[in-house]
């Protein structure tokens, strides 16, 4: 599985959420969350191949 793919994913994964009402943002949250866990890949990867900036607290 490449980067793409991940990025396809996520994407598709995104679209069906917003599809079923879900704002664009909150879309975005879970298909992060539920291809990490179909995926077997840590949520702070997706993330960082996303470019979402994380500081920890």
């Amino acid at each position: 599985m490449d980067i793409f793919e991940v990025l396809t994913a996520i994407s598709k994964r995104k679209m069906a959420f917003m599809h079923a009402g879900v704002n664009e943002n909150e879309a975005l949250i879970k298909a992060e969350f539920f291809v990490s866990k179909d995926y077997h890949i840590p949520l702070l990867d997706i993330k960082k191949l996303l470019g979402v900036k994380f500081i920890p607290t």
